[in-house]
This record gives C-alpha cells, sequence and structure tokens, in this order.
C-alpha cells in the first residue's frame, strides 16, 4: 500500500542537487530547504559570491539530518563555463536528482522614473537610458543559462530518472531527474511602477522554455517546471529595506505580506519529491495571489 505519511512524500534525504545563484536569496532558501531535509547540495555562484560562508552555513544546519553543501564557483553566463561545471559535476556523481535553475538578474534603466505617472518625455528618456547590453546579459543569465544548464547535466539527471529503486519502480517514480527554473511573477503581468521590460520579457521567455524543454526531455522523464515567485526578499529585492522601488507595492498583494523562506522552499520540496513527481511542464506562481489582480490596478 502507497504510503501517504508527509515525510514520505516530501522526503530528499541523500537526493543530490545543483543550486545556481544559491548563495543568497531564493536560492539559498532553495538550497536551505534542500540541506536541511538531508540533501547534497552543490552550490554554484558567481566566484565574487561569498560562497565559503555560505557553504559553511549549510553544513551546519544539515548536521541533524546529513544534509551537506559543496561550493562550485561559476559563471553562467558563459556557455563554456557551464561545460566545467558539468564536468566537475561528472567527476563527482554518477547520477543528479536536481537541477534547481535559479541564478537570475535585473538591470533597470540608469534614469530611472515611476513608469506609472512620468509624462511622456520622462518616460522616453527613461527607457533610452537602458544600456542595450543590460538587455543582452539579461537574457544570457536569465534565460540562456536555463537552455545550456539544462543541455549539460541531462545525461545525470536521466540517469537518475532511469535508476532503479527496487519493487520494478525507477527515480522518475519518486521525483528524481527533474528541473526547477525560477522564472517570475514579473512575467505574468505587464503594469508596475519601475520600467522591468528586459526582465520581465526575459522571464516570459523562460516560461515558453520550460514547456520546450519539458517537451524535448519527456522521453527520458526528465522533468521540467518552473517556480514564478512574487516579492521574495533578495539582493534584488530587498523587502523591507529604505527606498526599495516597490515599497509602495507590497501593500497590493492580498496575502499582505512578501513571501518567505517556507513559501520557496516547500514548494520546491514539492515540484522535486515523489510528492511532485507527476507534475510536468508547467510553471507555479507563487506570490501571495499578486498575479490575481487585474493589470492597471496596482
Amino acid at each position: 500500500m502507497a504510503s501517504l505519511n508527509v515525510l514520505d512524500l516530501f522526503n530528499v534525504k541523500g537526493r543530490v542537487a545543483v543550486v545556481t545563484g544559491g548563495s543568497s536569496g531564493i536560492g539559498l532558501m532553495i538550497s536551505k530547504g534542500l540541506v536541511q531535509n538531508g540533501a547534497k547540495v552543490y552550490l554554484v555562484a558567481l566566484p565574487s559570491d561569498p560562497i565559503a560562508e555560505v557553504v559553511e552555513e549549510l553544513n551546519i544546519l544539515g548536521q541533524e539530518t546529513g544534509g551537506q553543501a559543496e561550493g562550485i564557483p561559476c559563471d553562467i553566463s558563459s556557455k563554456d563555463s557551464i561545460k566545467e561545471l558539468s564536468e566537475k559535476i561528472s567527476q563527482k556523481e554518477k547520477t543528479l536528482d536536481m537541477l534547481i535553475s535559479n541564478a537570475g538578474i535585473r538591470r533597470d534603466p540608469p534614469q530611472s522614473c515611476n513608469v506609472l505617472t512620468a509624462s511622456l518625455e520622462e518616460l522616453q528618456a527613461s527607457m533610452w537610458s537602458l544600456p542595450q547590453e543590460d538587455w543582452e546579459n539579461t537574457f544570457r543569465v536569465n534565460t540562456t543559462a536555463h537552455y545550456f544548464l539544462s543541455i549539460a547535466l541531462l545525461p545525470l539527471l536521466a540517469a537518475a530518472a532511469d535508476q532503479p529503486i527496487g519493487d520494478g519502480r525507477k527515480g522518475r517514480d519518486e521525483g528524481r531527474g527533474v528541473i526547477v527554473v525560477t522564472s517570475s511573477c514579473a512575467s505574468m503581468h505587464n503594469v508596475t511602477n519601475v520600467d522591468l521590460t528586459s526582465y520581465a520579457t526575459s522571464k516570459a521567455a523562460t516560461d515558453h522554455l520550460v514547456k520546450l524543454l519539458a517537451a524535448k526531455y519527456n522521453r527520458f522523464y526528465v522533468r521540467v517546471v518552473g517556480i514564478n515567485p512574487g516579492f521574495v526578499p533578495s539582493n534584488m529585492n530587498p523587502v523591507g529595506a529604505e527606498g526599495n522601488v516597490f515599497s509602495s507595492l507590497f501593500d497590493k498583494v492580498p496575502a499582505k505580506r512578501a513571501g518567505c523562506s517556507e513559501d520557496i522552499a516547500g514548494t520546491v520540496l514539492y515540484l522535486v519529491s515523489k510528492a511532485g513527481a507527476y507534475v510536468d511542464g508547467v510553471s507555479l506562481c507563487v506570490d501571495g495571489g499578486r498575479i490575481l489582480l487585474a493589470n492597471g490596478q496596482e
């Protein structure tokens, strides 16, 4: 008889994960959730990020459950660096249970304005001030990197999905071999007080990429799913910090609060475990109901 015990359904103990952008914000929330529940996390971040300090923190968190972390510096905007990353992981692991492709950037126009109230001249000047390379870099990190990471790590993910686990079952039956891509609720609406055009467009492309990759990898049942977080504390969105450009919008969220680590980690634990093993090719919006607001009513 199948066990419906929550400890069985959401069990990730002993599983192996790669988390990009794992040293801060949403990536760190996910890494903590995995390690505290007994998973092994390869934390991937820029060489300039505090990888060693975060890994030390994660290993302390994982002491009771056997969870652990190891840091790997990598610039995921480079295809060559992604290849090197996959080679390092392949030398250490024969299978990879999950890729949390989370790293992202946001580039706002240097000449800012309130999009909802600016004059035509102010709006034009602000939008034109965004350097062209900021658009290119945004897509390189927020969209293209997910594509190449999924390809580079596909053999390890497929091996995890196909791994025999007893009783005629395979890893895929427990949710192993899954890619979780971090998008944003910005991909799903078009009105805010800040010009997020390059960011939101890259995230909309990411949402469709989830479907495209899921269709390509379905023969191996390497699942591809996405999450679309709303206001969640991060370096990109310092919730509660003085001068936060989104501060006037926080009370518009039906939940009347920002997202927290429980919201993000809980969603990911569902998607990567037995509980979410039948979920593929879709994205889950985790934004406290903000997307339910009609465009223009923010």
